[in-house]
């Protein structure tokens, strides 16, 4: 029987069309407000989620590295490490280059005010005499004693215008000699014999040892400033960081009279295969050598091999000319 058309029909499809709607695995009640829990359609939701919550696995989200993994992150560390280590030794060399011209800098100061507190007069360049720039009787590097003496430095005539026992180690010279490797020095540094050595008129007055036969009459031995005149006194040498294996009493000797074909004594080529030198204008500077590549001992032939003769002449030439 049809119903009266003045009373209102129940919307029958209403609930297949929600059903039809509803997704598996969720509960009526989200759907349909009288299947809730005491009336309350929210705290029913809420429920089921942690109830969903609940029963879901846990999971852990820490996961450490496989071997393979951490091969490839010690390789990547490694190819790093390689690339860099040789810059960062590089920077350390011209750091340690840069700190030793600053220390022949400070000591070529030293040396210029010494001789305006004495007129003119350089320091005495003396060998085995307590009256020179470091004592040269108790001074001498080449000896265990020596090596280790700090006080030789201290009496000098030279150290009260710089008081500072630094100034006169390289900072690249963390060995010592052939003869006491494990010993680092207390100086690396000489003063070229020219500048202020002794003559035969003061060993016959002071009773020191003459140093004139080191370039013979032809080179006489400075005694003023004044007489630095060729070179000039920018380019005429005064301190020397000298080789590890010919540094001794303070002296640095171009003996160009009796051995002119031999180094008597060698500069260093422990910065970077260069060396560094103070000049009789106080300034210094790094030199790179041509073909110097080894600390050298006493009397090596510039002939070779390999022959230096290129960089025997440049230090000569800011000797003598």
């Amino acid at each position: 029987m049809r119903p009266n058309s003045s009373q209102p029909t129940r919307p029958r499809s209403r609930v297949r069309r929600c059903e039809a709607r509803q997704p598996a695995g969720l509960p009526a009640a989200f759907f349909f407000p009288s299947k809730t829990r005491n009336g309350n359609r929210t705290s029913f939701v809420k429920q089921h989620l942690a109830d969903q919550r609940k029963r879901a696995p846990i999971r852990d989200s820490r996961r450490a590295f496989t071997l393979i993994e951490l091969l490839v992150v010690i390789a990547i560390i490694a190819i790093l490490a390689a690339l860099l280590l040789p810059a960062l030794a590089k920077a350390k060399l011209k750091g340690q280059s840069i700190a030793c011209v600053n220390n022949l800098h400070q000591l070529g100061l030293a040396w210029n005010m010494y001789a305006d507190d004495y007129g003119g007069v350089m320091v005495p360049n003396w060998i085995i005499s307590t009256n020179a720039w470091i004592n040269g009787l108790t001074g001498d590097v080449s000896t265990l004693t020596g090596a280790t003496n700090l006080l030789a430095v201290k009496q000098g005539l030279l150290f009260p215008y710089n008081a500072n026992l630094g100034v006169y180690v390289c900072p690249a010279a963390i060995q010592g000699p052939s003869t006491t490797p494990n010993v680092r020095v207390v100086r690396n540094y000489s003063l070229e014999g020219r500048m202020g050595g002794a003559n035969d008129s003061d060993a016959a007055q002071y009773g020191v040892k003459s140093t004139e036969y080191v370039l013979g009459s032809a080179y006489p031995q400075y005694k003023k400033v004044t007489e630095i005149l060729l070179p000039s006194p920018a380019e005429a040498m005064t301190f020397v960081d000298e080789s590890i294996n010919t540094v001794d009493d303070g002296y640095f000797a171009v003996n160009y009279a009796y051995e002119p074909t031999e180094w008597q004594n060698s500069p260093t080529v422990r910065h970077g295969k260069s060396g560094v030198f103070a000049f009789a204008d106080a300034h210094a500077e790094r030199w790179r050598w041509r073909v110097l590549t080894t600390e050298q001992a006493v009397n090596i032939p510039y002939a070779g091999p390999p022959n230096t003769l290129v960089d025997y002449q440049r230090v000569r030439w800011a000797v003598l000319r």
